[in-house]
């Protein structure tokens, strides 16, 4: 490819290969990641987290509205 390729050209051979290719196939089924061990840990951890900062927060604006 050179520097200063102008890519609103017609497709490539190469490029319409590809799409012809990729467009027949079927997506793939998504599914979720078991989370176990440490990770599981740290999770719970950050959402622990969450909460003591959310009353942290409702203390202070509760302070600050007298």
């Amino acid at each position: 490819m050179t520097r200063k390729e102008d890519f609103h050209s017609a497709p490539t051979q190469d490029f319409l290969a590809f799409l012809q290719e990729e467009t027949h196939q079927e997506p793939k089924p998504l599914s979720r990641a078991p989370v176990q061990g440490w990770i599981q840990v740290a999770f719970w951890g950050l959402r622990i987290y969450i909460v003591v900062m959310l009353v942290m927060v409702a203390i202070g604006f509760a302070r600050g509205i007298h």
